[in-house]
């Protein structure tokens, strides 16, 4: 048997802690609801109350109960009746979601000022309200900020008070914060004691507190993140700022429970000192992982590790079941290694020149190429050209107007082939290729030079650039034979292919002069 709708819950909801404590908001729409629910017959259950939650909040402890005990109740089924739509959301997706979870639990929304209707009009008439409402709240709230921020750009805080203070009617300035005794007083004590260093840390100031039981008086646990806001704040030195406004601080006209001189002698006590340069601080380790252990193959790292008076620097194998003997090696005595490494593979002077001759002659061909192809194309579009023209001049000639109409799309498909070469982008001037020579001939020929003056990133491409493998290293044995890229051991193959490069035999190497200025 089908169960029927005979029961009801309300649901009652204000924005604003004023609303609660001053207003009869609650009271009034409870009684409106439970007078609509007598009306339909409907047995009230329960009431469900938030008390300052924004319409804009999905998490809403009362509304959160609701859902609960609709689970809770799940035999029955329910009436939630609200006094007005803004009650139930004021923001669309709140509204959507909402109403989805209560309808997942077979519950029927009812509304003192509104109808709910399950067709597409009516869903779409319903978006729009809650638009509606989603809208007004936005409003309502930008004008509350502007009027809070005037109200703090001319020294009124208008947010929670900080510990030992609270909100009082003046006269003169309508709600401001006024300090509250004894805890004004007991935090204005521990606050010049810590700014005078006779509290040493924040945590000798935490302890000062609990000594004095201000956690019983503001009703809150005294921990350190409670310290650290007390000891930043300068509410309690009568000073007003917003950051997030863009406030920046100026009096206020609250009253202060110490001096601005000691606030600020707190803060420059808050202010970390700047730690003082370490000896290793500028160290690179630019061979880390560039160069293995020679024992058990694995890349070696660097690390620093603290003395009885002062830092060590060090290569090391981290491979604790290595069995190199020792592991630790100076930065020092490594690299000075590796830059005798890099001057025995060095590439030879005589391959250096020939390399050079050959580059250089392959640049002057390929700059040749270029002006070749740039005549070629230009002697194409010129015989594309006279062929347009002669098509021009056949058709005054021609009677048969399927001829001229031949000519004109020839003529049309001529005019798109120039149009097409004349699209393609010239070749500019070729760049000046010696300097560039000379730069990588400087580095084949003295690559040790070359690393010692690179920085970190270079000296590790160079790395790259000269090993095809990492070299491996031992303090005893120092580097193993390494194994080189190509260009640093082409005299081999050279050798190797003597009968191949006859030709390059030939070449006839530049002067020593002109080699010295490399």
């Amino acid at each position: 048997m089908e169960r029927e709708y005979t029961k009801a819950v309300i649901y009652c909801r204000v924005s604003s802690e004023r609303q609660v404590k001053e207003g009869n908001g609650l009271d009034s729409q409870e009684y409106r609801c439970k007078e609509y629910a007598k009306s339909l017959g409907l047995e009230v259950d329960n009431v469900f109350r938030d008390e300052g939650i924004s319409g804009g909040l999905f998490d809403r402890p009362a509304m959160k109960s609701l859902v609960r005990f609709l689970d809770n109740h799940w035999q029955n089924k329910y009436f939630v009746i609200f006094d007005d739509l803004k009650r139930f959301a004021r923001d669309v997706e709140v509204h959507l979601r909402l109403k989805s979870e209560l309808t997942a639990r077979e519950a029927k929304l009812c509304c003192l000022n509104y109808n709910f209707d399950d067709s597409a009009e009516g869903e779409f008439v319903e978006t729009i309200f809650a638009a509606q409402n989603q809208l007004e709240r936005k409003q309502n709230r930008r004008q509350v900020c502007q009027k809070m921020k005037a109200r703090i750009e001319r020294g009124y805080w208008c947010f929670n008070c900080p510990p030992g203070y609270e909100y009082r009617k003046d006269k003169e300035h309508g709600k401001i914060i006024t300090p509250i005794k004894p805890i004004a007083d007991i935090l204005a004590e521990g606050l010049i004691a810590f700014a005078e260093n006779r509290l040493l840390g924040q945590v000798d100031l935490q302890k000062f507190l609990r000594a004095k039981n201000i956690d019983k008086l503001i009703g809150s646990r005294v921990d350190l993140d409670l310290v650290k806001r007390v000891v930043t704040q300068p509410l309690y030195a009568g000073l007003v700022e917003y950051p997030k406004w863009g406030i920046t601080k100026r009096p206020g006209h609250h009253q202060a429970i110490i001096s601005q001189e000691t606030f600020y002698k707190i803060q420059d006590k808050l202010k970390k000192p700047e730690r003082k340069p370490r000896e290793t601080d500028n160290l690179e380790f630019p061979l880390r992982r560039c160069v293995n252990c020679s024992v058990c193959g694995m890349k070696m790292t660097g690390s620093v590790s603290r003395g009885k008076y002062k830092y060590y620097a060090h290569y090391t194998c981290n491979n604790k079941n290595c069995s190199a003997n020792p592991k630790n090696i100076s930065p020092d005595k490594m690299e000075e290694d590796y830059v005798g490494l890099l001057e025995s593979i060095k590439v030879e002077q005589e391959v250096i020149e020939m390399a050079k001759v050959v580059a250089t002659r392959l640049w002057e061909k390929k700059i040749k190429d270029v002006g070749a192809d740039k005549v070629i194309k230009e002697e194409e579009r010129k015989e594309l050209r006279n062929m347009i023209n002669d098509y021009i001049d056949r058709i005054p000639k021609t009677l048969s107007e399927s001829v001229k109409a031949l000519y004109e799309t020839k003529i049309e498909e001529l005019a798109k082939k120039v149009d097409e070469l004349e699209r393609e982008p010239e070749n500019k001037k070729a760049p000046d290729m010696s300097e560039a020579l000379n730069i990588v001939f400087r580095f084949l020929g003295t690559p040790a030079e070359t690393w010692k003056n690179a920085n970190k990133q270079g000296k590790v491409m160079i790395h790259n650039m000269i090993f095809a493998k990492n070299p491996t290293y031992s303090l005893k044995t120092g580097f193993g034979t390494p194994v080189l890229s190509p260009p640093f051991h082409i005299k081999e193959h050279i050798s190797d292919q003597n009968n191949d490069l006859v030709e390059l035999g030939r070449i006839a190497l530049p002067s020593k002069k002109r080699f010295d200025n490399l």
